[in-house]
């Protein structure tokens, strides 16, 4: 029995080895074998758009239910753009449920952080989608040495040469993410990524989109704006401008005084309209020519690209001898730069360009001609009108008791109690303030008696907005105090103007004694150099007569 038993052993070792063997040998043939064409594969990368339109995707279809390696985070921000401003607002609370707790009090601490969003981290992620088995690779690249950066990758594969699967989550993520900012005003800003040093267009912040009815401006002149914006991002007038040879760009001048309302004006024009609003700042120091282009080539077909404060770029004022020796030569971009940009050969078309300014009068003409600018609007200071209504919009709702939090609800108790104890009241006031909807209140009498006590045309919509809000419980006090804040207004800004004046008279005074220095000394050199020369020539007259005569001695002693 023994030694059949022994050889038995060594055959089954034998065919263990040749198995093993054979087994090695296909695994390595399979494993030469190109398996990449037995499968589709879509791949997004940090920098764009769609990264954040697949991220938002898989955060919303809690991704993290079933999943044991997670990354948290506080917004979609991949890191690669760390240091611009990335501000969501809040604005997943509305799409996501809040982090489950059995526990209904809440600190009121919890309400001032940022909800934490799970996303797969680094590696592979198995997933069901559309009754189809799908592959998530999520790669990320870290760089420190000088800059930290940080790439993002994401990966989607399914089996099979068929990507239309792939396709269709792209599309439902992009449909996710639009109804995620459904309503609001996406604002980007002009910035420059650290690992290329290329400008792009910055995401800044999500605001919800401002109504046209809180921009205090003239019904007409505002329905008019409106109207014409409406008609030219319509999709027959494309095709309008292009049967007609006509470029299709618009552009808009929104001037006057500080604080008249022309940024608001374009905010809430771009939020009725549904366009994203795009600042750019000409003032950037590393802002030139080739990046100004590059942006303006990058801005997408249907958007408000504002440009604020037009006035403030030493490029842009009128062309004349003084303000050529005046400019200092730091600003990259030229005016020719600037305009070809604007309404050059190549530049982009289907855009909104808004540019605003305190001084018109100040900007060259080439900059706000007919075909540059087509649309002007002056923004004057309040008038009898204007401040109506300003009264009216504010005080038209009944302000927010401050002790609504003695109602029994969960809302209240999240958001004004950090333990079980009462936050403790202000002081009473002197007198409940006045119900809009009270019948024996004639809230347009107080709005003309508000306006009747303000000089018009003297302060900005800015100005009065600011006083109302002070007293933005109680009508009653807003008109009472009024007159006083007034007279003590204007003599604020008679003794800036004043201090003002001032500094530019010493300026003045000062540059005018540079300047008389500045001549004494050319003079005064310019003397120097005719003394110079007058000496060098009687020098040499002296030289000639001496020669002279030593040639005469010469020549009488018969050295010739």
């Amino acid at each position: 029995m023994e030694p059949s038993s022994s050889f038995g052993r060594f055959f089954y070792f034998s065919y263990f080895a040749v198995g093993s063997y054979l087994a090695k040998s296909l695994l390595d043939q399979v494993g030469s074998l190109p398996l990449h064409l037995l499968y589709s594969t879509v791949e997004v990368q940090s920098h764009d758009d769609a990264y954040n339109y697949l991220l938002f995707w898989l955060t919303k279809q809690r991704f993290n239910e079933n999943k044991n390696r997670l990354i948290a985070s506080t917004s979609l921000s991949s890191g690669l753009d760390y240091f611009s401003e990335d501000s969501d607002d809040g604005e997943f609370d509305d799409m996501l449920d809040a982090e489950a707790s059995t526990d209904t009090e809440w600190k009121a601490s919890l309400s001032n952080t940022r909800q934490l969003l799970w996303s797969p981290s680094e590696g592979i992620h198995y997933f069901k989608y559309g009754g189809r088995c799908l592959a998530l690779t999520r790669q990320i690249e870290e760089r420190g040495q000088m800059l930290y950066t940080r790439t993002d990758k994401l990966r989607i594969s399914c089996l099979g040469w068929d990507a239309s699967i792939l396709k269709q989550l792209l599309l439902e993520a992009r449909v996710e993410y639009s109804q995620k900012e459904k309503g609001k005003t996406v604002i980007y800003r002009g910035a420059k990524r650290a690992y290329d040093n290329d400008f792009y267009w910055a995401r800044s912040t999500a605001r919800p989109a401002r109504p046209l009815s809180t921009v205090i401006l003239d019904h007409e002149e505002k329905t008019a704006f409106i109207r014409d914006v409406q008609q030219y991002l319509h999709p027959s007038t494309m095709r309008w401008y292009s049967d007609r040879g006509i470029p299709y760009r618009r552009g808009y001048l929104f001037y006057g005084p500080p604080g008249t309302g022309k940024s608001s004006l374009a905010f809430a024009a771009a939020g009725f309209l549904g366009l994203n609003v795009y600042i750019l700042d000409l003032n950037a120091t590393q802002l030139t020519e080739d990046a100004l282009a590059q942006l303006f080539q990058a801005l997408p077909r249907r958007c408000l690209v504002l440009l604020e404060d037009i006035d403030t770029n030493e490029v842009t004022s009128r062309r004349s001898d003084e303000s050529k020796k005046k400019r200092k030569g730091n600003n990259k971009i030229s005016l020719s730069a600037l305009l070809n940009t604007i309404d050059g050969v190549a530049a982009q078309e289907g855009r909104v360009l808004v540019m605003t300014t305190n001084h018109q009068e100040n900007l060259d003409p080439a900059l706000i001609r007919p075909g540059r600018v087509d649309y002007q609007i002056e923004f004057k200071l309040a008038n009898r009108n204007l401040m109506m209504q300003m009264f009216q919009n504010l005080f038209r709702d009944v302000l927010p008791s401050i002790d609504s939090h003695l109602e029994d609800s969960v809302t209240d108790a999240l958001l004004l109690t950090a333990t079980a104890e009462k936050v403790p009241l202000l002081p009473a006031a002197d007198h409940a303030p006045i119900r809009p909807e009270s019948p024996e209140v004639d809230m347009e009498q107080l709005a003309a008696t508000f306006a009747d006590k303000i000089p018009e045309l003297t302060f900005s919509p800015a100005e009065i907005q600011g006083y109302l809000l002070c007293h933005k419980s109680s009508p009653l006090d807003a008109i009472t105090h009024v007159e006083s804040w007034g007279e003590k207004t204007l003599e604020e800004k008679k003794k800036k103007d004043a201090e003002r004046e001032l500094q530019e008279n010493e300026k003045a005074k000062k540059d005018k004694k540079g300047k008389k220095a500045k001549k004494g000394k050319k003079e005064t050199a310019s003397k120097d150099e005719t003394d110079e020369e007058k000496d060098s020539s009687s020098s040499a007259e002296s030289e000639s007569d001496e020669e002279s005569s030593n040639e005469e001695n010469k020549q009488s002693n018969g050295t010739y």
